[in-house]
């Protein structure tokens, strides 16, 4: 039987209608706050294409040292970061990743259901622990700036060096300001729910594709998969507000 051979770009074509498809996997650097989302996304993404994805990054200092040296295909970063960021081509807002209030596991959890009770959970707190905005931490640098509202005047602030859960362990503190999905992934954080809209406390985070990356076409796919709206509930349920969703 005889078939009509096919052009060249009728097969790049249906190459192309095939979807991204590639035997090494893409490599996504994220700080761990993205990283519970991304993980569901990516087992999605493998599901449906056959498109190994590897996560790492852990912290954002990790992250942006990886990008330094590879391999690396997408990176998701807090939008600042994008400014002056040469080696990501290309940005990708994804969406705000909230401030959550944690307190040690068997503590008496406080009502932080309105605007009051949260500001008067914080005043009568014998200290509220969040992230150094000195680190240079997008969080600490939301958390302090809210803390420095007339609101919180009398607040026992205590900026640590590192995670703010630490203090929670060490007496330090006894509540903790803290990006939300990673103290919804914390056993030992009992969580009191996220910082109520009117302040504001949230991360804006963008997805681009590392100037490094072998794989810019998959990788492209990849980000349009993880930010398209069908996603929004995943990404609320893990502490993430997709961009243009309630």
């Amino acid at each position: 039987m005889w078939f009509p051979r096919r052009s060249g770009l009728a097969v790049l074509i249906l190459a192309l209608l095939a979807g991204p498809a590639s035997s090494a996997a893409l490599t996504v650097l994220s700080p761990a706050s993205a990283a519970p989302g991304l993980k569901a996304l990516a087992a999605q993404y493998t599901a449906k294409t056959g498109q190994p994805v590897t996560l790492g990054g852990n912290g954002r200092q990790a992250v942006l040292a990886a990008l330094k040296i590879g391999p690396a295909d997408v990176v998701v970063l807090p939008t600042t970061d994008f400014v002056n960021l040469s080696s990501v081509h290309g940005m990708t807002p994804l969406g705000h990743i909230l401030v959550g209030v944690g307190v040690k596991a068997g503590a008496k959890v406080p009502d932080i259901s309105t605007p009051e009770k949260f500001r008067s959970a914080l005043l009568a707190a014998k200290g509220v622990a969040y992230a150094d905005p000195s680190a240079g931490t997008s969080a600490g640098k939301v958390i302090d700036r809210m803390l420095s509202g007339p609101d919180f005047a009398g607040v026992k602030r205590v900026p640590v060096q590192g995670l703010a859960v630490t203090a929670l362990a060490s007496g330090q503190a006894d509540i903790a300001l803290q990006m939300l999905p990673e103290l919804m992934t914390n056993k030992d954080v009992a969580l009191a729910g996220a910082v109520p809209e009117l302040y504001g406390a949230a991360v804006d985070f963008s997805a681009g594709i590392a100037g490094v990356s072998n794989d810019a076409i998959n990788a492209g796919a990849f980000i349009s998969f993880v930010t398209a709206p069908a996603q929004a509930p995943l990404w609320k349920g893990h502490g993430v507000i997709l961009l243009g969703t309630p």
